[in-house]
């Protein structure tokens, strides 16, 4: 058995207080959020997004398909939402994920949390899709987010900032 008090003497214990120490939102109000499951974040994401819409006078409701997460002003909106990540040299930038050109919706809402501020951004799937779903010279899906680059699984991801992809239109 390990206790509580053992565990404190770990270099485990060690490494993990040093990587939250060190964490850029540790100060931010948004730290709560951050450390919730993917799938609790997600649900949250999309209230926020829908309490946002709403406050500036957008009709939203949530969707009847598991296609897309919210109806606004009639438009079916796929919410992506992400933290920032560091690189292996220490570049930050976003991830976002699970972005499925397949799916039935209109638009996809891109969250951008940075430790002081939510920068919500937004572009038409069409547009998503052609960002995402590139080969490079040797056949590679640069972008896919399962099952290897050599097959297109119909899932992307898209790393960056938004001011790295002109075609995020601020909302």
């Amino acid at each position: 058995m390990l206790t509580a008090e053992d565990y404190l003497s770990t270099k485990v214990c060690k490494q993990v207080n040093k990587q939250l120490a060190n964490d850029r939102y540790k100060d931010s109000v948004f730290l709560s959020l951050k450390n919730l499951s993917s799938k609790k974040k997600g649900a949250y994401f999309e209230s926020m997004y829908q309490e946002y819409m709403e406050s500036k006078g957008c009709v939203v409701g949530k969707s009847g398909s598991t296609d897309n997460d919210r109806v606004v002003d009639g438009r079916k909106k796929e919410i992506k939402g992400s933290f920032l990540w560091a690189d292996n040299n220490n570049k930050l930038h976003f991830r976002w994920q699970q972005i499925r050109p397949g799916q039935d919706y209109d638009d996809v809402v891109f969250l951008a949390f940075f430790p002081d501020r939510l920068e919500i951004y937004e572009a038409n799937k069409e547009t998503v899709r052609n960002a995402v779903e590139v080969q490079d010279e040797r056949g590679n899906w640069i972008h896919n987010q399962h099952g290897g680059k050599k097959v297109n699984s119909g899932t992307f991801f898209l790393d960056g900032v938004p001011s790295d992809f002109p075609w995020m239109k601020p909302v």
